[in-house]
Protein backbone atom coordinates (compact mmCIF):
# COMPACT_ATOMS: atom_id res chain seq x y z
CA UNK A 1 0.00 0.00 0.00
CA UNK A 2 1.43 3.43 -0.93
CA UNK A 3 2.49 5.75 1.87
CA UNK A 4 -0.30 8.28 1.22
CA UNK A 5 -2.95 5.55 1.43
CA UNK A 6 -1.52 4.11 4.63
CA UNK A 7 -1.41 7.49 6.33
CA UNK A 8 -4.96 8.27 5.18
CA UNK A 9 -6.20 4.93 6.57
CA UNK A 10 -4.46 5.53 9.90
CA UNK A 11 -5.94 9.01 10.16
CA UNK A 12 -9.43 7.85 9.23
CA UNK A 13 -9.29 5.20 11.96
CA UNK A 14 -8.77 7.88 14.58
CA UNK A 15 -5.12 7.36 15.45
CA UNK A 16 -3.16 10.41 16.59
CA UNK A 17 0.10 9.67 14.82
CA UNK A 18 2.44 7.16 13.21
CA UNK A 19 5.83 5.65 13.91
CA UNK A 20 8.31 5.81 11.05
CA UNK A 21 11.20 3.39 10.65
CA UNK A 22 14.11 5.46 9.40
CA UNK A 23 15.02 4.73 5.79
CA UNK A 24 11.64 3.43 4.64
CA UNK A 25 10.34 6.64 3.04
CA UNK A 26 11.46 9.96 1.58
CA UNK A 27 11.37 12.88 3.99
CA UNK A 28 9.37 15.08 1.63
CA UNK A 29 6.69 12.41 1.19
CA UNK A 30 6.46 11.92 4.95
CA UNK A 31 6.13 15.63 5.64
CA UNK A 32 3.42 16.03 3.04
CA UNK A 33 1.36 13.09 4.27
CA UNK A 34 1.68 13.91 7.97
CA UNK A 35 0.80 17.56 7.47
CA UNK A 36 -2.14 16.74 5.23
CA UNK A 37 -3.69 14.51 7.89
CA UNK A 38 -2.42 16.45 10.92
CA UNK A 39 -0.73 13.40 12.39
CA UNK A 40 2.11 13.42 14.89
CA UNK A 41 5.12 11.15 14.46
CA UNK A 42 7.85 9.25 16.18
CA UNK A 43 10.92 7.87 14.42
CA UNK A 44 12.58 4.51 15.05
CA UNK A 45 16.24 3.91 14.17
CA UNK A 46 18.56 0.88 14.26
CA UNK A 47 22.03 2.45 14.63
CA UNK A 48 25.04 0.13 14.75
CA UNK A 49 27.30 2.86 16.12
CA UNK A 50 26.92 6.22 17.84
CA UNK A 51 27.44 8.25 14.66
CA UNK A 52 25.04 6.04 12.69
CA UNK A 53 22.16 7.64 14.60
CA UNK A 54 22.68 11.07 13.03
CA UNK A 55 20.60 10.66 9.81
CA UNK A 56 17.59 9.33 11.74
CA UNK A 57 17.99 12.12 14.27
CA UNK A 58 17.96 14.67 11.46
CA UNK A 59 14.72 13.15 10.14
CA UNK A 60 13.09 13.25 13.57
CA UNK A 61 14.03 16.91 13.93
CA UNK A 62 12.73 17.74 10.45
CA UNK A 63 9.42 16.02 11.19
CA UNK A 64 9.22 17.61 14.65
CA UNK A 65 8.68 14.12 16.00
CA UNK A 66 7.58 13.57 19.56
CA UNK A 67 10.60 11.40 20.19
CA UNK A 68 13.31 9.33 18.52
CA UNK A 69 13.26 5.65 19.41
CA UNK A 70 16.50 3.66 19.27
CA UNK A 71 16.81 -0.08 18.74
CA UNK A 72 20.55 -0.26 19.14
CA UNK A 73 22.08 -2.79 16.75
CA UNK A 74 25.13 -3.28 18.94
CA UNK A 75 25.95 -6.28 21.10
CA UNK A 76 28.20 -5.33 24.03
CA UNK A 77 29.41 -7.92 26.49
CA UNK A 78 29.98 -5.52 29.38
CA UNK A 79 27.74 -2.93 30.98
CA UNK A 80 30.50 -0.34 30.56
CA UNK A 81 30.64 -0.92 26.81
CA UNK A 82 26.86 -0.73 26.50
CA UNK A 83 26.68 2.43 28.59
CA UNK A 84 29.22 4.11 26.29
CA UNK A 85 26.92 3.55 23.30
CA UNK A 86 23.88 4.83 25.18
CA UNK A 87 25.70 7.93 26.45
CA UNK A 88 26.79 8.70 22.90
CA UNK A 89 23.23 8.45 21.55
CA UNK A 90 21.82 10.50 24.40
CA UNK A 91 24.42 13.22 23.87
CA UNK A 92 23.54 13.53 20.18
CA UNK A 93 19.83 13.80 20.94
CA UNK A 94 20.40 16.25 23.76
CA UNK A 95 22.30 18.55 21.42
CA UNK A 96 19.39 18.39 18.95
CA UNK A 97 16.84 18.87 21.77
CA UNK A 98 15.08 15.67 20.68
CA UNK A 99 13.54 13.39 23.33
CA UNK A 100 14.92 9.88 22.95
CA UNK A 101 14.05 6.38 24.13
CA UNK A 102 15.96 3.11 24.06
CA UNK A 103 13.55 0.34 23.09
CA UNK A 104 13.45 -3.03 24.80
CA UNK A 105 13.83 -5.37 21.84
CA UNK A 106 15.40 -8.64 20.79
CA UNK A 107 18.58 -8.80 18.70
CA UNK A 108 19.89 -5.49 20.00
CA UNK A 109 21.53 -3.88 23.03
CA UNK A 110 18.48 -4.57 25.23
CA UNK A 111 17.99 -8.19 24.15
CA UNK A 112 18.22 -9.50 27.69
CA UNK A 113 16.09 -8.25 30.57
CA UNK A 114 18.76 -8.72 33.22
CA UNK A 115 21.39 -6.89 31.15
CA UNK A 116 18.89 -4.09 30.53
CA UNK A 117 18.22 -3.72 34.25
CA UNK A 118 21.96 -3.32 34.86
CA UNK A 119 22.25 -0.86 31.97
CA UNK A 120 19.46 1.19 33.55
CA UNK A 121 21.51 1.46 36.73
CA UNK A 122 24.61 2.46 34.80
CA UNK A 123 22.78 5.17 32.81
CA UNK A 124 20.18 6.72 35.14
CA UNK A 125 19.14 9.31 32.56
CA UNK A 126 18.20 6.67 29.97
CA UNK A 127 14.47 6.55 29.17
CA UNK A 128 13.01 3.37 27.72
CA UNK A 129 10.38 2.48 25.17
CA UNK A 130 8.71 -0.57 26.70
CA UNK A 131 7.93 -3.34 24.25
CA UNK A 132 7.53 -6.06 26.84
CA UNK A 133 6.72 -8.76 24.29
CA UNK A 134 10.43 -9.27 23.61
CA UNK A 135 11.26 -9.92 27.26
CA UNK A 136 8.32 -12.31 27.65
CA UNK A 137 9.66 -14.45 24.80
CA UNK A 138 13.34 -13.87 25.44
CA UNK A 139 13.21 -15.02 29.05
CA UNK A 140 10.20 -17.32 28.57
CA UNK A 141 8.15 -15.87 31.41
CA UNK A 142 6.19 -18.57 33.22
CA UNK A 143 2.46 -18.33 33.68
CA UNK A 144 1.28 -17.06 36.05
CA UNK A 145 3.87 -14.26 36.29
CA UNK A 146 6.11 -14.71 39.31
CA UNK A 147 6.60 -11.91 41.88
CA UNK A 148 10.26 -11.57 40.86
CA UNK A 149 9.41 -11.14 37.18
CA UNK A 150 6.66 -8.69 38.06
CA UNK A 151 9.14 -6.63 40.06
CA UNK A 152 11.62 -6.62 37.18
CA UNK A 153 8.96 -5.60 34.65
CA UNK A 154 7.79 -2.79 36.92
CA UNK A 155 11.38 -1.52 37.11
CA UNK A 156 11.38 -1.25 33.32
CA UNK A 157 7.98 0.44 33.26
CA UNK A 158 9.12 2.94 35.88
CA UNK A 159 11.81 4.09 33.43
CA UNK A 160 9.62 4.08 30.31
CA UNK A 161 8.82 7.24 28.41
CA UNK A 162 6.72 5.42 25.80
CA UNK A 163 5.06 2.05 25.30
CA UNK A 164 4.33 -0.42 22.52
CA UNK A 165 1.37 -2.73 22.14
CA UNK A 166 2.25 -6.23 21.06
CA UNK A 167 1.00 -9.12 23.20
CA UNK A 168 3.25 -12.17 23.55
CA UNK A 169 3.43 -15.45 25.44
CA UNK A 170 6.55 -17.34 26.45
CA UNK A 171 6.40 -19.28 23.15
CA UNK A 172 5.06 -16.71 20.67
CA UNK A 173 6.08 -13.10 20.05
CA UNK A 174 2.72 -11.93 18.65
CA UNK A 175 -0.45 -13.58 19.91
CA UNK A 176 -3.76 -13.33 18.13
CA UNK A 177 -5.54 -11.27 20.78
CA UNK A 178 -8.91 -11.93 19.14
CA UNK A 179 -8.54 -15.63 20.09
CA UNK A 180 -10.26 -16.36 23.40
CA UNK A 181 -7.52 -18.70 24.67
CA UNK A 182 -5.04 -15.81 24.54
CA UNK A 183 -7.14 -13.58 26.77
CA UNK A 184 -5.06 -14.22 29.89
CA UNK A 185 -1.94 -12.83 28.21
CA UNK A 186 -3.83 -9.86 26.78
CA UNK A 187 -5.13 -9.10 30.27
CA UNK A 188 -1.61 -9.40 31.69
CA UNK A 189 -0.21 -6.94 29.17
CA UNK A 190 -3.13 -4.57 29.80
CA UNK A 191 -2.30 -4.69 33.53
CA UNK A 192 1.34 -3.89 32.76
CA UNK A 193 0.32 -1.00 30.53
CA UNK A 194 -1.91 0.38 33.26
CA UNK A 195 0.94 0.19 35.76
CA UNK A 196 3.24 1.89 33.24
CA UNK A 197 0.75 4.66 32.53
CA UNK A 198 0.27 5.37 36.23
CA UNK A 199 4.02 5.46 36.74
CA UNK A 200 4.39 7.78 33.74
CA UNK A 201 1.72 10.13 35.08
CA UNK A 202 3.57 10.45 38.38
CA UNK A 203 6.72 11.51 36.51
CA UNK A 204 5.17 14.03 34.11
CA UNK A 205 3.06 17.15 34.17
CA UNK A 206 -0.67 16.89 33.50
CA UNK A 207 -0.38 18.46 30.05
CA UNK A 208 2.35 16.03 28.91
CA UNK A 209 1.63 13.53 26.12
CA UNK A 210 2.17 9.82 26.48
CA UNK A 211 3.11 7.92 23.31
CA UNK A 212 1.68 4.42 22.84
CA UNK A 213 2.31 2.57 19.58
CA UNK A 214 -0.10 -0.18 18.48
CA UNK A 215 2.82 -2.01 16.93
CA UNK A 216 2.08 -5.37 15.34
CA UNK A 217 4.66 -6.98 13.10
CA UNK A 218 4.29 -8.70 9.71
CA UNK A 219 4.04 -12.40 8.99
CA UNK A 220 7.42 -13.11 10.48
CA UNK A 221 5.94 -12.07 13.82
CA UNK A 222 2.46 -13.58 13.70
CA UNK A 223 2.02 -17.32 13.16
CA UNK A 224 0.71 -18.23 9.71
CA UNK A 225 -1.27 -21.14 8.35
CA UNK A 226 -0.29 -23.59 5.62
CA UNK A 227 -1.32 -21.01 3.02
CA UNK A 228 1.20 -18.51 4.35
CA UNK A 229 -1.51 -16.15 5.58
CA UNK A 230 -1.87 -14.87 9.13
CA UNK A 231 -4.50 -16.50 11.32
CA UNK A 232 -6.08 -13.21 12.33
CA UNK A 233 -6.53 -9.68 10.99
CA UNK A 234 -3.60 -7.56 12.16
CA UNK A 235 -5.31 -4.26 11.41
CA UNK A 236 -8.43 -5.21 13.35
CA UNK A 237 -6.30 -6.32 16.29
CA UNK A 238 -4.45 -3.00 16.26
CA UNK A 239 -7.84 -1.32 16.65
CA UNK A 240 -8.67 -3.64 19.56
CA UNK A 241 -5.40 -2.70 21.28
CA UNK A 242 -6.04 0.99 20.61
CA UNK A 243 -9.50 0.84 22.16
CA UNK A 244 -8.34 -1.05 25.23
CA UNK A 245 -5.43 1.32 25.80
CA UNK A 246 -7.74 4.31 25.56
CA UNK A 247 -10.09 2.69 28.06
CA UNK A 248 -7.18 2.21 30.48
CA UNK A 249 -6.03 5.79 30.00
CA UNK A 250 -9.51 7.22 30.47
CA UNK A 251 -10.02 5.11 33.58
CA UNK A 252 -6.83 6.13 35.36
CA UNK A 253 -7.24 9.76 34.32
CA UNK A 254 -10.46 9.87 36.35
CA UNK A 255 -8.80 8.58 39.53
Amino acid sequence: MPLAEMVAKISAAGFDGVDIVYGDYQQSDLLKSLQEHQLASTVTAFPDSVDALEPALELAVALQSRHLNIIGAVYPFSIEEGAAFVHGWLDLCRQAEMPVTIETHRDCITTDLLYTLQLMEAVPEMDLCADLSHFVVGREFKWPITPLVQEQVESVLDRSLSFQGRVASREQIQLQISFEHHREWFDQFAAWWEYGFRSWQQRHKKDARLNFLCELGPREYAITGADGEELSDRWEEALIIRDRVRQIWDSISKD
